[in-house]
């Protein structure tokens, strides 16, 4: 039997607030040419509360060649869907028809504490802002009447590079899913276990079935923690806090999707102490097990190994992140080494 080809994308990761190493721009640059250079297929770049994804990303078109650019992700609520679309097709155009767009719902507690906007109806909104960005990029005139939004009369006042730019989704809850396989090019699952990859693709199918979509065509893209060292423990520790976070401080998204896939107890514990104040015994809590099932830590080989394996799972495109530890030069040989299968 053949073993599928790997695909592998480069994202920052990236947690506001608990990451002690600051943002490096000439350092992300390096690192992100390293991955043009030996073959990536894309680079994600995420946007919470810090640097926007577009202009990173517009710096990064001028200076790369052919990797794709992608955000990775920007939530519905801070931008219109017209917004949105002016946007995407102007970062298309510059980087020469590159870009790939990865929205999501975001939460609550960004879209109200942050942006100061009610967290209404995130599906409904999530599915008219692709609906609208198609329209757009389409050339067609924006004469929408949904929920959440309605439009008349304006089209985009240029042509876009292409009008079926890729559109990605970040989705853990099942109604999301079908929403996928019913408009979207591609699945961004976080922290989702990768034996379990096939209990998200499954709605995924079905929905793009349902809407005469060839469910091949859409990207199963896993965000896939992978940390490098030869001290499995010291891995597994800085593997900790991403999954401590996400699950007891990122709303119950994460929480919720964690429990459903086999480690409810835990994701309980997680939660409860993290909003507890006890941040140390929330990433105590994370068992080897949990790490084992949604990260990758450990040495070059293994890591290599184990990346090799995702598409059996169903992935079609394994995204890693920048290594959070070492120089520029070590952290681009890591990059380097781990497009290699």
């Amino acid at each position: 039997m053949t073993r599928p080809v790997r695909r592998i994308g480069l994202y920052v990761n990236r947690l506001p607030g608990f990451d002690k190493s600051g943002f490096n721009r000439p350092e992300l640059l390096a690192c992100v040419k390293t991955a043009d250079a030996c073959g990536y297929d894309s680079f994600w770049m995420p946007e919470a509360w810090e640097r926007d994804a577009f202009t990173t990303l517009t710096e990064l078109a001028a200076q790369t060649r052919q990797i794709h650019l992608a955000t990775g992700i920007v939530n519905v609520f801070s931008r219109t869907p017209a917004l949105l679309a002016m946007s995407a097709a102007t970062l298309d155009e510059i980087s020469g028809g590159r870009l790939r767009l990865g929205l999501g719902t975001s939460g609550a507690h960004v879209v109200a504490d942050f942006h100061g906007l009610p967290f209404r109806k995130p599906l409904t909104r999530l599915k008219e802002t692709i609906q609208i960005i198609r329209l757009l990029l389409a050339g067609e005139r924006a004469d929408f009447n949904g929920e959440c939004f309605q439009l008349q009369r304006f089209k985009l006042g240029f042509k876009p590079l292409r009008s079926n730019l890729p559109i990605y989704v970040a989705a853990l809850t099942p109604k999301s899913l079908q929403l996928i396989g019913e408009l979207a090019d591609g699945w961004l699952p976080t922290h989702w276990p990768r034996t379990a990859l096939h209990q998200g693709i499954a709605p995924i199918r079905a929905a793009a079935a349902h809407a005469n979509r060839n469910a091949n065509d859409i990207d199963i893209a896993p965000f896939v923690n992978t940390v490098v060292g030869d001290d499995v423990t010291q891995a597994k520790k800085i593997a900790r806090l991403p999954l401590a976070y996400y699950i007891g401080g990122m709303g119950d998204f994460y929480r919720d999707s964690i429990s459903r896939l086999g480690f409810a107890e835990e994701a309980c514990k997680i939660h409860s102490l993290w909003q507890a104040g006890r941040h140390k015994a929330a990433m105590q809590a994370v068992s080897d097990a949990l790490i084992d099932a949604v990260a990758i830590c450990g040495t070059l080989t293994d890591c290599r190994r184990r990346l090799d394996e995702l598409p059996t799972y169903g992935a079609t495109l394994t995204l890693v992140p920048i290594p959070q530890h070492g120089t520029v030069a070590e952290k681009c040989r890591v990059i380097e080494a781990l497009a290699q299968s």
